[in-house]
Parts: C-alpha cells; sequence; structure tokens
C-alpha cells in the first residue's frame, strides 16, 4: 500500500485546510461587526501554496514512485521538503506584498504559513477576498497554531527515524537469514 498520499487523501487533506479557513472566518464576523473598520487587535492569518502547485508536486512525486526512481519512504521525504518549500515562498510572497498593504505584521512564522497582523479589517478581509491569505483566526491562536506545528515537525521526524531504523533491520535479518544448514539429517522418515 502507497504511504503516499493518494489523491482521495490529498482531497481529504485539502478539504479539511478549506474547513479550518471556513473556521477562521467566525473571527471575520468580529472584524466586520466592529464598526469602526479600524482595529488595533492583531489576528493570526495563515498562507498556503497555489492548489495546482501542490497537485503538480503530487503528480510528479508519484510518476517517480511508479518510474522505481523514488522509494516510497524517499518520495514521503521529499514530496515533505517540496510542500515546505512551497509553504515558505508563498509566506515570502505574501510579506512582500504585505508591505504594500495597509497591514502591518507583527510576527511570522514563514515556514509554516502563519503571520500575526495588525491593521484595518477592511484591508484583511481584502486580503482574505483576494486570496492572499488562506485563514483568518484569533490573534491569540498564533502562538499555540506554531506550537502545534513544531510538534507536527518532531513526530514526523521521530517517526521518520523509526522508519529508518526499522530498515536497517531489515536489511540485517534478510542477510542473517540466509544461512544453509549442510547436514543430510531432516525431514527423513524411516521405514
Amino acid at each position: 500500500m502507497s504511504k503516499l498520499p493518494t489523491r482521495r487523501g490529498f482531497l481529504a487533506l485539502t478539504g479539511t485546510g478549506a474547513a479550518a479557513s471556513l473556521a477562521g472566518c467566525s473571527q471575520l464576523d468580529s472584524l466586520t461587526q466592529n464598526g469602526s473598520g479600524d482595529s488595533d487587535e492583531a489576528v493570526t492569518v495563515t498562507v498556503r501554496p497555489d492548489q495546482d502547485d501542490l497537485t503538480a508536486l503530487q503528480e510528479e512525486v508519484q510518476s517517480d514512485v511508479d518510474n522505481n526512481n523514488l522509494s516510497q519512504q524517499e518520495a514521503q521525504q521529499a514530496y515533505r521538503e517540496r510542500q515546505r518549500e512551497l509553504v515558505a515562498e508563498a509566506a515570502t510572497d505574501f510579506e512582500e506584498s504585505a508591505s504594500e498593504s495597509e497591514f502591518t505584521i507583527e510576527s511570522s512564522e514563514t515556514d509554516y504559513g502563519l503571520f500575526r497582523v495588525t491593521g484595518p479589517d477592511e484591508a484583511i478581509m481584502d486580503a482574505l477576498r483576494n486570496g492572499d491569505i488562506s485563514g483568518i483566526y484569533p490573534g491569540e491562536r498564533y502562538d499555540l497554531l506554531v506550537q502545534q506545528q513544531q510538534q507536527r515537525e518532531q513526530r514526523q521526524a521521530m517517526l521518520e527515524q523509526r522508519q529508518q531504523a526499522q530498515e536497517g533491520n531489515e536489511t540485517n535479518d534478510s542477510t542473517a537469514g540466509n544461512e544453509t544448514n549442510d547436514s543430510d539429517t531432516g525431514n527423513e522418515t524411516t521405514e
């Protein structure tokens, strides 16, 4: 069974991301109902790579697996690394575009696509509508989201170490099991 994300798994993941983005929209009520439209309260925003780029990446890695250019483990690692690069690129693009906008980035974790921003509510809402950001969350969630991403990376690193250790053990076991016994005794029956 392929451990590389399947199309169904990929769609489920993106659907979850979309649901999380919509869940962040509950923060929009407070943004749009503030009345003044000029809040000094920070909000947490997320950015993510273009969906077409993620789909192309998945197809490229799956093609490498199908052509036996990469093992499953190598493919998983390559996919995660390239996905992180795409997130960082999207975050860098957002940082650059934010300098031209009306809001200010207070804190950022570009590796995770997370930002704590302040500024006029309308400017933040416009960034969401334009697709510059993928979700809006309460400002106090920033540290929690960063911590969750760090823990996810730690778990992934531990999982990769276990897989490498298991592959090393399997290699040692397969070479140790190739010994033969030259004796003539065995499953013989006497009459």
